[in-house]
């Protein structure tokens, strides 16, 4: 049995993360927020060197996150960043609504409802702005608002949750490499009516979000420039783009279904 107690037990400075840790988060950022492009070939020695990172950290990290479905192993050549499809986006989409309507059950302690209503109150201070730090700031107090909530829920539920998040805010990502912004509802209802033990409202609010981000990755995809190249994701997939919505078909075979 491991003694914390024991002076043979390895000391780590107050504060200090394990290089794994520091090596899993950096990459999963980077993932995420599309600085390593979707369906991008890197290699562990490449991403040691840009992110200053160990060999040894690195491949332990591309472990969980080809587990999480962010990267692939390729034989031979290295690991390939996950592509952003529309068979992606359609399986975020029911995957989300599948598990994040059981957050309207959640009874939030007094101290985690006050501290959620602050935080949305800075969302809504941050709605009517257009500028591109405002949206970026929207965007990370949403995820600290989902955050809260799937901590409250914890146990897998907060693990799948976190995943399905974690697709979603790449999906966004990669749409504002085409200039093509999602900007996120705002949180004050859903919260309120959690707050107040209101399961209905806070289910009709969740799914409202949902569909708002399914209308905007709908569009986006059926909108992406023909000559956006991050490396073929969707365009790869698609042969032909529809001039209206009117034309759309309902499943959509070429991007996957979005539905």
């Amino acid at each position: 049995m491991y003694d914390p107690s024991s002076p043979f037990a390895q000391i780590r400075a107050p504060g200090a993360e394990p290089k794994a840790a520091f090596a899993l988060k950096r990459l999963r950022r980077a993932l995420i927020e599309c600085e390593l492009p979707p369906d991008a070939e890197c290699s562990e020695p490449e991403l040691a060197k840009r992110f200053g990172l160990g060999r040894a950290a690195v491949r332990t990290a591309l472990v969980t996150l080809a587990a999480e479905g962010l990267v692939a192993v390729e034989p031979r050549r290295g690991w390939r960043v996950a592509p952003v499809t529309g068979a992606l986006i359609g399986d975020v989409i029911r995957a989300r609504k599948a598990i994040e309507p059981g957050l309207a059950d959640l009874r939030l302690p007094p101290d985690v409802a006050a501290r959620l209503t602050a935080m949305t109150r800075m969302g809504a201070a941050l709605q009517g702005r257009e500028d591109r730090q405002a949206l970026v700031t929207l965007r990370a107090t949403d995820r600290q608002i989902l955050d809260q909530l799937a901590a409250q829920a914890g146990g897998l539920v907060g693990h799948w949750l976190d995943q399905a998040w974690n697709q979603a805010d790449r999906i966004a990502a990669f749409f504002d490499l085409a200039g093509l912004h999602h900007r996120p509802v705002g949180r004050e209802p859903l919260v309120a009516a959690l707050a107040a033990g209101d399961a209905a409202t806070a289910r009709r609010e969740i799914a409202a979000a949902i569909a708002s981000f399914q209308d905007f990755a709908t569009d986006a995809l059926f909108s992406l420039p023909s000559s956006l190249d991050v490396a073929g994701s969707v365009r790869r997939q698609r042969q032909t783009r529809p001039t209206a919505r009117a034309a759309r078909p309902d499943r959509p075979s070429q991007q996957g279904d979005i539905t």
